[in-house]
């Protein structure tokens, strides 16, 4: 999966983590769930995206669990 331009730009990506920060969020978690959606845009379906994002959300917990 390649990230999504925010995530590569080092200002953009500063100012990604400041709002994750505000927002309590994960960056590594909104990074991978922009990274699955780009994968799935412009394919016209978009089948088994409920399952892949369910998939890196158990990933996320299990790491927070570690």
């Amino acid at each position: 999966m390649k990230p999504p331009p925010c995530f590569d730009d080092a200002e953009t990506k500063k100012l990604v983590k400041q709002v994750c920060k505000q927002h309590q969020v994960d960056p590594q978690l909104l990074k991978d769930l922009c990274e699955l959606e780009t994968d799935y845009s412009g394919s016209g379906r978009r089948h088994g995206l409920d399952d892949d994002i369910a998939a890196i959300i158990t990933r996320f917990i299990a790491r927070e669990a570690e």
